[in-house]
């Protein structure tokens, strides 16, 4: 497996010395997974099943917390080469309007990989269910 390598703070594609770089093995799927956290379900239009339901589940009044949790560890247990889900945390920040993810997963040659995310909440969003 292998990828164009970007840069996750920014989600760039990296050019060093002028050329598209590629990544493989246990630092692609890392990356793969880091990206599905950041994807919103249904937003990608090459594959409208990747992604975490924010919209849906997530980003609601009065959230179930056990099924944030299912659909983050399903989003992650979805990526090519992801074997085990080791552990997932989450916070969400109403003062700064962002969703924070942290899974440790397990990838096919049994190397442990951490991948975070953080998604802001548009400024003129509301979140489902309240009053506006």
């Amino acid at each position: 497996m292998s990828d164009l390598l970007m840069d996750l703070s920014t989600n760039d594609i990296k050019i060093i010395n002028g050329d598209l770089s590629i990544v493989s093995g246990t630092d692609a799927i890392a990356q793969d997974l880091q990206q599905t956290l950041q994807v919103w379900l249904g937003e990608w239009f090459l594959d409208t099943s990747k992604g975490v339901p924010f919209k849906q589940d997530i980003l609601i009044k009065n959230p179930n917390v056990d099924l944030v949790q299912a659909d983050i560890v399903n989003a992650a247990a979805n990526v090519p080469g992801i074997t085990q889900i080791l552990n997932v945390s989450f916070t969400y920040s109403n003062a700064n309007r962002t969703f924070s993810i942290t899974v440790i997963a397990q990838e096919s040659t049994g190397q442990t990989i951490t991948a975070q995310a953080q998604v802001t909440l548009p400024v003129n969003a509301t979140i489902q269910g309240t009053p506006t």
